[in-house]
């Protein structure tokens, strides 16, 4: 829980740009299903 309460702080305290570059990835890890993968991730 700790970790996650500094990801938090760093992120509420990141430019807008790294908020939207997390959520980005963020969202690729929870949309990109197996079964489903066109492209190869990383």
């Amino acid at each position: 829980m700790n970790e996650f309460k500094r990801c938090l702080h760093v992120f509420s305290h990141s430019p807008f740009k790294v908020r939207l570059m997390l959520l980005n990835m963020l969202c690729d890890m929870f949309h990109s299903k197996p079964q489903q993968d066109d492209k190869p991730s990383h």
